[in-house]
């Protein structure tokens, strides 16, 4: 199949902005009259007066700002979207998001990623809940069924695909997900009760009070649980999940601290790339200070993550028990995060932002050889943004960034922002990223595994395997173009983007199983360990998305993507002859994913919606019979359409009011799995949950 290549995607998408600067009214064309520039800068004043709360952002430079000038494509969800979804999770809401893909592998175990070789353990991509990172070290991934906050409690999410390393450093790889929690600003308490099939319940009690003169003092409170039982297994729990947080706020005219604790305890089967863990339980605390004012940004936090599992590996050969792994496994991960950012502007239209960052990284555990490791990392990042002339923007900024376990890395990004017209602009962009190998991408060595007879070496075997101390940074390169456009007023808004990306020294599990004359696994010949090189990947694609508010009442929605990615270098793996060698496209993702979304408002206080949701086929390679020592095969995985839809009503009595509503889940009926899911010889499955229509009624309300 012959593709476009980058030039011609070039040529195709400078035609596209030539014709509507030339035929749009108001366009980059009419800037040429004598004193237009002035009419210019005054339209943009009006314009950035009227921006609506989804048009300013904060994440991709640091600093409020308009989505018009950013750096990076963005998307935002607003607390209007978040509650009205047929969604009851954050990975259903991201799912809708362009250039997003989203696996739900498990009920506790979500993969996410951004544009390109997401996979399922997705961890190219770092989450914020008001500032405070939430990935687990452990396992390099966010833990984005565990978060401590439920939808109610979300005042705004932001979402940065594309490099994100020249601000934010390591594991900003390809995307950056910035979670902002409503705050305390006056008297009240919420409740949100949810029920709906396969036992899935949600509780979420919060209470907000502002005390001090015009509430100076604001406290937050919040806490709830999370249930639910397995599809397929009767009296079986995958997912039981309780959390609580506090946030203390002081806010005076020119500077703002705050307090935020929190903790949450889950229990569940979790994803490791290497094998299903059912984790009994998962437990994450966390506390965090933070100083802010208009020229200084400061804060310091603490998090403790402990880790209770059974790990689910049958050490099996054809049959053949090689061993067992220790019936639990335990590990605990403390990190201790600090970051200071200045902003200073030297002279007029030029902002300077500068900062550093301080990260220590403990892991702990007496299943593995070593029983410690310890991390340090210091990042060093400076930005300098400079308007020229009202329609000409400029952004720069690089961060070197240094840890004990891979080199120093520089991640750089170049942005430059044409807006030709108050409504329009052309941005184009070049950055690079890094993801640093996780705890178990280094250090997992699992200790006290026991062979039986006829592999006394098994144990030894792992405690030289699985982690890979000399595995590196895994990297991505990309350049991207985008177009902006807001028509009729701002009520229908378009944008393209377009991007070019190279993958490299991409982290891979590589399994390499060599036999002895009799057909058995020979252990000194064989590795089951992390790498680098397994992927070296480029990719092209690009989405567009459309937003209309044909009135106050009716919002409609709509985003298309597409990727097209190949191998640069033959991959490495036993399934390499089935997935083809370099320049071979690569079969492992899908290719075009697409949402649709209709919502309505009545006066009476009734809200109705829909979405649609379609991904491609793709396929994916898993462990034969869910065992490491038996090698892998490759699945073909359907085409997925999908439709939600919601209803509610509410009631409004003075300062108190009262909702109702329905959410429905794959309303067709179609079972589906995200991932493969595979049959065992025991009848055990492993892999990707059954995924039918499902109903969650719910009731909140407020006083």
């Amino acid at each position: 199949m012959k593709t476009l290549g980058l030039p011609t995607y070039a040529i195709l998408i400078f035609s596209l902005f030539a014709a509507n600067a030339l035929l749009w009214p108001g366009s980059a064309a009419a800037q040429d009259e004598p004193g237009d520039e002035d009419e210019f800068a005054d339209e943009l004043d009006n314009e950035f007066e009227l921006l609506q709360e989804d048009e300013i952002v904060y994440t991709a430079a640091k600093h409020g700002q308009d989505i018009a000038e950013s750096p990076s494509a963005i998307t935002v969800i607003t607390k209007e979207q978040i509650r009205n979804t047929h969604c009851t999770d954050l990975a259903c809401l991201l799912r809708q998001v362009p250039e997003l893909e989203v696996r739900r592998v498990l009920p506790m175990y979500h993969a996410i990623g951004a544009r390109a070789i997401a996979g399922e353990l997705s961890d190219k991509g770092l989450v914020f809940i008001d500032g405070l990172e939430f990935n687990m070290d452990l396992f390099g991934v966010p833990f984005w069924a565990g978060l401590p906050v439920h939808l109610d409690d979300i005042e705004r999410i932001e979402v940065i695909r594309g490099p994100g390393s020249a601000l934010y450093g390591a594991n900003a790889h390809s995307m950056v997900v910035s979670i902002t929690t409503r705050k305390a600003d006056q008297d009240r308490g919420e409740a949100f009760i949810g029920y709906g099939e396969i036992n899935r319940g949600s509780l979420n009690l919060r209470v907000d009070q502002a005390y001090g003169e015009d509430g100076q003092w604001q406290l937050h409170l919040a806490g709830g649980l999370e249930t639910a039982d397995h599809w397929r297994i009767q009296d079986k729990i995958e997912r039981d999940l309780y959390r609580v947080n506090l946030r203390l706020e002081h806010i005076q005219e020119s500077s703002s601290s705050a307090l935020m604790l929190g903790l949450v305890q889950a229990n569940g089967v979790f994803y490791t790339e290497v094998a299903l863990a059912d984790v009994t339980p998962v437990i994450m605390s966390y506390a965090l200070l933070q100083h802010n004012r208009d020229w200084l940004k400061a804060q310091v936090s603490f998090a403790l993550t402990s880790v209770n599992f059974e790990i689910d590996l049958p050490l099996v050969y054809h049959g053949i028990v090689m061993g067992h792994v220790p019936d639990m496994l335990v590990y605990l991960s403390t990190t201790l995060n600090s970051e200071i950012q200045f902003n200073w502007s030297p002279f007029d239209g030029n902002l300077l932002i500068g900062g550093l960052n301080y990260r220590w990284i403990s892991h702990s555990s007496d299943n593995n050889a070593p029983e410690h490791l310890h991390q340090h990392s210091i990042g060093l990042f400076v930005q300098d943004e400079q308007r020229l002339f009202d329609q000409l923007f400029l952004s720069g900024a690089v961060r070197i960034d240094y840890n004990s376990l891979t080199p120093y890395t520089i991640s750089p990004r170049l942005a430059v922002v044409w807006r030709f017209s108050p409504s329009q602009l052309v941005r184009l962009a070049a950055g690079r990223a890094f993801r640093k190998p996780s705890g178990m991408n280094s250090w997992i060595h699992f200790d006290g595994v026991e062979g039986t007879g006829a592999f006394p070496e098994l144990g030894d075997f792992f405690r030289e395997n699985i982690g890979n101390s000399e595995v590196g940074n895994e990297s991505v390169t990309t350049i991207e173009a985008g177009y902006r456009n807001r028509f009729f007023d701002g009520d229908l808004t378009t944008e393209i983007n377009t991007f070019f990306s190279m993958y490299r020294d991409t982290i891979s599990f590589y399994i390499d199983i060599q036999t002895n004359a009799l057909g058995a696994p020979d252990l000194s010949k064989s590795r089951l360990l992390f790498s680098n090189g397994g992927r070296e990947v480029d990719s092209m694609g690009g989405s567009i998305s459309m937003v209309y508010r044909v009135r106050q009442s009716l919002r409609l929605s709509f985003n298309y993507t597409y990727r097209y990615s190949w191998y640069i270098a033959d991959p490495i793996g036993e399934i390499s002859a089935d997935e083809g060698g370099a320049g071979s496209r690569i079969n492992w993702e899908p290719a075009h994913l697409a949402n649709f979304g209709c919502h309505y408002f009545f006066d009476n206080g009734l809200r109705l919606g829909a979405a649609a949701f379609l991904r491609s086929a793709y396929q994916q390679g898993v462990q034969k019979n869910g065992n490491l020592f038996e090698g892998t095969i490759l699945f073909n995985i359907p085409l997925l359409v999908n439709i939600g839809a919601f209803a509610a009503w509410r009631l409004d009595f003075g300062q108190s009011w009262i909702e109702a509503g329905l959410r429905v889940f794959n309303i067709l009926n179609q079972g589906f799995r995200d991932t493969v899911s595979v049959t065992r010889a025991n009848g055990t499955e492993v892999g990707g949950e059954l995924v039918s229509n499902r109903f969650f009624f719910f009731v909140r309300g407020g006083i």
